[in-house]
Formats: structure tokens, C-alpha cells, sequence
């Protein structure tokens, strides 16, 4: 038995080195490409080498912090066990399930998520392409108003991710993502009929089947869209650049690693989304009786069988622990030999999924590494970060480099000073994890891992709910000018002239300001509710957390209060006029106490 444990455990462990060396290598061919792009001065080269390198660094930093700081080699230390007092009732009583009459039917049929994910593959593939090709110019505020590209992908798809985690799943978006459809298309060599599966079909290292990979890339990744004012909506082609890597290394993954593995480690939208499904009013795929689960000795949901697939995310359905890991891509459903899963409706607050007995470490520090990428979108748009930005920029010498970096994107309308600089952005990206850190540190009762973890947890109404807030501006005082691009998506004209259309003239009759970058008025009291009610859930969230891992209510509390109150207070400064003559103005927040009907909530 030694024996046999000894060549298991010897086999893990080269597996580990042999992932880590063609990583590095990975890396240093990604780091050489940026830089010979910066001396072509191509700055769509220097954009995709910039997210090739920062994805492999990611990789391999996060794989040589868990080489160093945790001995097993699986991915047991992402788990952390409380002692579970109190089970909620998590099924809506009302209506239990998803899973009735016709939608159960249509889920059953094995072209189903071929149908669901060919509207959004068609979308995005125009999107791709209208984005290199239409007009590229910006307004004077820096921002692109007529090119459908990056209009959908900013002012409408971005902020629906968010509010799809109050209206139905935070996954939602992955049961319908043309990416990782086409992948799984090719990888299995049909869109829906089962064969032979195309790739090496490897396995990703035990020990580094951990989410924090996405949520790093997410921080990451807005850093690169802030530098270049991706999402501003900035300049159409950087938006296909971002879009046509994220397509293009998930085919690439997926023909190297088993099934969903992309999905599931390194999209950058995976760890947002997998918070936002534990507390969604819709469920994820779950069996119906436990008992009935437990005698099964084919697994078909896992493994699959001649006609379907097994699950290709590895989330099993009879663990409430993988509920977030569900991708909704319904296999599950389709596999089961007893008719055994479901897609249930959470009863309200649908805070279930936060309180179980098996928590994942990794899934709490995320949360804490999320939530300060928002607090950063938020603090970034009052005066006193500017001149923080401006004078670190310049004092580091970071202004000189970002030079290199943006060649010809001033011929658009675009300038960079350096902003963000990678010192205030990691710092303030850090400060929810110090809280939390220090807070953890103060629990007797438990051991740190599970307060950290706990703690974390309850915090997740807070992340999802200003998320969603810091995106409402876009959604209501933008979106509406993707009507204008619809007959002519490429764009033409200029943006200044958007009020003379006819959606622009809607717009600004609401009282938006798209061409200077702001929104409605009433878009501040919206934005306020929505992290009024994180902070409601937040406090549920914190009795139940409290009850289950045996921690102080207090400690849960002062965290939400605490960010739930500073982001409120954040959203009020960043929506003020900012204009000297009104009383109570101070030049690094703008104004600290203005009529609320004077708001211009910022994009």
C-alpha cells in the first residue's frame, strides 16, 4: 500500500514540475512578444501580448505561492470544514423547480445548448469583427458612442452580467458564452452528438484546480481595460482584441486539458460569476434525493454514458459545496440514469449556498480580491485619486513606460498619463484582504482559515450588489444607443453629434449625458438601494454564517456595515457635479453635500 501511495503521490508531483516548466517557458515567449511589439509600436500587438504575459504570470505565480506555502499535492486545502449547526430550507416552496412541463423537455433534447449558445456565438462574432473594421474615433471625453462593438459589449452585456445574478444565476451568462461553446464544439467534434473527443484531453494539476487564477485575471484584466480605456467604452478594436484572446486561448486550452478546465481555473469572468450564483434566486443543478444519489454506482451525471456527456465542469450535483462551479451546461440532466437532477428556485434571501458545513477557502479569498478591483472603480472617480494617480505616475517614472505602450492611439482621440499606476491599483485592490486578514486574526474561537473563509462569505452580497451598482450609470445612460447602431453597427459620423439622433435625443431628454460620460440624476438613488439591499443580505448572510462557524455576529457586521456604508458614501462624492460655485466643495472629493437632483453619476 506505502508503495502504491509513493508512485501516486511521485506522479502528481511531476506532473506539477512538468506544468510549471512549459508555463515558464509559456511566460518568457509571452514576455519576449510584448516587448518586440513595443519596439514595432503595434499597439494591438502590444494589447495581446500584454494579456498573454499577465495570464501566464498569473498562472505561474499563483502555482509557485501554493508550491511554497501548502505540502499536499491535491486541492485539498481550498476546503475548510466548519461544524454545521443549522441547515437552511433553501427550495422556494412556491415553485420548487425549473425543471416543469416544457423547459423540462427542451433541456432534455441534446441540441439545447447548442440552441441557447448559437444567438450569443453569431453576436460576438460580429461584435469581433465590426470592432476592427467600423469607426474607431472617440468623443472629447475619450469615449466611443457609435460603433455598436463596443457599445453592447460595455454599455449593455458587461452591466447584465451583474444584474442576471438578481434576476436569475450568476451563471446564467456561461450556460450562453459563444466562447467557451465553440471550444467544447470542437473539443467534442460536434455541436451536440457525442464522439470522440479531439485534444490531449490532459488533466490540470490536483493541486492547482483552484478559481483564484480568475479572480487574479480579473483584477488583471480590468487594470488592462482602465489603462487603455477598454470598457470606457474606449476605442472598438481594443475591445475585439480582448475578445478575440479570450475565444482564442480557451480553444487553446481546451484542446490541451479536459473538457471545461478553461472555464473553470482561468476565465476571468469565473470567479465573479461563481460568487454572484451563491446568492441568485435560481439555483444550479442539484440531485432530488440524496439516498437516491448515494446508491448509484454509475455516476453517469460525472462520467456520462454512450448517448451523453458527463458533467464538463466537474461540479458534482449531489454537493452543495460545487454549487457555484455549475455552468448550467445541463449534461448532468441529460446523463442521469434516474431522473434525479434538478435546476431548483431558492427561497428568499437565497442565501443557502453561503451557509454550508464545507466552505472553499479559495471561493473566500476571491471574494476579498474582487471586492477591492471594485472599490477601486469606485474610488478612482473621485479628485483625490487622480491627483494621488497623477503624482505616483510621475514620481515612479510609470508615465515614461506607459508611452510605450499605447503607440498611435492618439490619432483616436486617446491619451494616457499613466493611469491607472500598477502601485495605487495593487494597493487599493489589497485593502479588503488586509480587513479581513486582521479581523481573522482577532477570532479566538475558530481556527483562522475558517474566520478568514466565513468572514469572506459574507461579504459576497456586498461584492455582487456594488458591482452591479458601478455599472447602472452604463446600462441607463448609455445603453440605449445601441438602437442607433443596429442599421449601421460599423459607426460613421462624429459622437459629438449623438443628440441629433434619435435614441441619443431620448437619452438626453432623460436627463443623461453620454458625450461627457455621466448619467441620469435618478441613476444615484438606484445605485444606493441596490447596495442598500447588499448590505440587507449581507446581514442575513452574517446570522446564518455566525450560527453555522461559530464566529462573533460582531465581526460579521462591522465588515458589512463597514464596506456597505463606504461604498455608499463613494457613490454619493463620485455622482456629485463637481462645480467650485456650489456650497460644501472641496477639491479632492467634489462636492461632500449637494441636492441629490444635481447628480451626474459617472460611466
Amino acid at each position: 500500500m506505502e508503495k502504491v501511495e509513493y508512485k501516486s503521490l511521485n506522479r502528481l508531483k511531476n506532473h506539477q514540475r512538468k506544468f510549471n516548466f512549459f508555463t515558464v517557458i509559456f511566460t518568457i515567449v509571452a514576455g519576449l512578444f510584448t516587448w518586440i511589439s513595443t519596439l514595432l509600436s503595434n499597439v494591438l500587438m502590444i494589447e495581446s501580448g500584454m494579456l498573454v504575459f499577465t495570464t501566464a504570470l498569473t498562472i505561474l505565480g499563483v502555482n509557485l505561492t501554493l508550491d511554497l506555502t501548502v505540502k499536499s499535492n491535491t486541492n485539498s486545502w481550498i476546503y475548510v470544514q466548519s461544524s454545521l449547526r443549522t441547515v437552511s430550507k433553501e427550495t422556494c416552496e412556491h415553485k420548487p423547480s425549473m425543471l416543469q412541463g416544457r423547459l423540462a423537455k427542451f433541456f432534455k433534447k441534446k441540441w439545447a445548448h447548442f440552441l441557447i449558445i448559437f444567438p450569443s456565438f453569431v453576436v460576438f462574432y460580429i461584435v469581433m469583427v465590426v470592432g476592427i473594421i467600423g469607426y474607431q474615433g472617440l468623443d472629447p471625453a475619450g469615449i466611443s458612442l457609435v460603433n455598436f462593438a463596443s457599445d453592447i459589449s460595455w454599455f449593455l452585456w458587461f452591466p447584465l452580467l451583474w444584474a442576471l445574478t438578481w434576476i436569475a444565476n450568476g451563471r446564467t451568462w456561461c450556460q450562453t458564452c459563444p466562447f467557451s461553446g465553440q471550444a467544447e464544439w470542437l473539443h467534442r467534434g460536434h455541436p451536440w452528438k457525442k464522439g470522440r473527443k479531439i485534444g490531449l484531453n490532459l488533466r490540470w494539476p490536483m493541486k492547482y484546480s483552484t478559481i483564484l487564477y480568475s479572480a487574479i485575471g480579473f483584477s488583471i484584466l480590468t487594470w488592462v481595460e482602465e489603462f487603455y480605456n477598454i470598457g470606457g467604452p474606449g476605442v472598438p478594436e481594443l475591445t475585439s482584441v480582448v475578445l478575440i484572446y479570450i475565444a482564442t486561448l480557451e480553444l487553446f486550452v481546451t484542446l490541451i486539458f479536459q473538457d471545461r478546465t478553461f472555464c473553470r481555473t482561468m476565465c476571468p469572468l469565473s470567479a465573479p460569476l461563481a460568487l454572484t450564483t451563491m446568492i441568485s434566486p435560481l439555483g444550479t443543478f442539484r440531485v432530488k434525493d440524496q439516498e437516491k444519489c448515494k446508491t448509484c454506482t454509475t455516476k453517469e451525471c460525472m462520467k456520462g454514458n454512450q448517448e451523453n456527456y458527463g458533467c464538463p465542469w466537474f461540479a458534482s450535483p449531489g454537493s452543495r459545496e460545487t454549487a457555484p462551479m455549475c455552468g448550467l451546461a445541463s449534461d448532468c440532466y441529460k446523463a442521469c440514469p434516474h431522473d434525479n437532477i434538478d435546476w431548483n428556485v431558492k427561497k428568499f434571501p437565497w442565501l443557502g449556498d453561503l451557509n454550508v458545513g464545507r466552505k472553499r477557502f479559495d471561493l473566500g479569498l476571491s471574494v476579498l480580491i474582487l471586492l477591492g478591483v471594485v472599490l477601486f472603480q469606485f474610488v478612482n472617480a473621485i479628485p483625490a485619486y487622480t491627483i494621488i494617480d497623477q503624482w505616483l505616475n510621475h514620481f515612479t517614472g510609470w508615465t515614461y513606460f506607459s508611452k510605450a505602450f499605447t503607440p498611435g492611439l492618439s490619432k483616436y482621440g486617446y491619451s494616457n498619463d499613466g493611469y491607472p499606476n500598477p502601485v495605487d491599483y495593487t494597493f487599493i485592490n489589497a485593502i479588503p484582504v488586509m480587513i479581513v486578514y486582521a479581523i481573522s486574526r482577532m477570532q479566538k474561537k475558530v481556527p483562522f482559515k475558517l474566520a478568514f473563509t466565513s468572514l469572506s462569505y459574507s461579504l459576497v452580497p456586498i461584492f455582487a450588489s456594488t458591482i452591479l451598482a458601478r455599472n447602472l450609470p452604463k446600462l441607463l445612460g448609455g445603453a440605449l444607443l445601441i438602437m442607433n447602431e443596429i442599421s449601421n453597427p460599423a459607426g460613421t459620423g462624429v459622437n459629438r453629434g449623438i443628440y441629433s439622433t434619435f435614441w441619443g435625443g431620448v437619452l438626453h431628454s432623460l436627463g443623461s449625458d453620454p458625450v461627457n460620460a455621466t448619467a441620469e440624476w435618478w441613476v444615484l438613488p438606484l445605485m444606493e438601494l441596490v447596495i442598500v439591499f447588499g448590505v440587507f443580505l449581507g446581514m442575513r448572510a452574517s446570522r446564518g454564517l455566525s450560527d453555522t462557524d461559530g464566529l462573533d455576529k460582531r465581526a460579521y457586521y462591522s465588515l458589512v456595515l463597514g464596506f456597505g456604508i463606504t461604498f455608499m458614501v463613494i457613490t454619493y462624492w463620485m455622482s456629485s457635479p463637481a462645480s467650485p460655485n456650489l456650497p460644501f466643495y472641496n477639491p479632492l472629493i467634489g462636492n461632500v453635500l449637494y441636492n441629490p437632483l444635481q447628480a451626474q453619476p459617472p460611466f
